[in-house]
């Protein structure tokens, strides 16, 4: 069976109470409806995806560029999304290289 990646949103407080507690922690109720709740909800990643980045990050290296009409472009350098820090990796297994 096929693994699913999926990105869920749980409150904060949530996620550090999980995080200190050891393997039972899914025997308390809330906690389970809670989790039951995040994946219903939650993103699943298409298959094959590249690495996730923060595009907000990418946008704080743009260079404004004015051609000669006196149109206006935002040019991202290829190494600037090259380097940046992934969040998510990109899915290898379903990724064509």
């Amino acid at each position: 069976m096929a693994n699913i990646e999926l990105v869920i949103k749980i409150p904060e407080d949530e996620y550090r109470w999980i995080v200190k507690s050891d393997e039972t922690v899914f025997a308390n109720i809330s906690s389970k409806e809670c989790m039951l709740h995040a994946i219903k909800n939650g993103t699943p990643l298409p298959k094959g995806h590249g690495n996730l980045i923060d595009a907000n990050e990418l946008l704080k290296e743009k260079i404004r560029f004015e051609d000669f009409d006196g149109d206006t472009f935002n040019i991202i350098h290829e190494e600037t999304v090259i380097n940046a820090k992934t969040i998510i990796k990109a899915d290898t297994e379903s990724e064509e290289v």
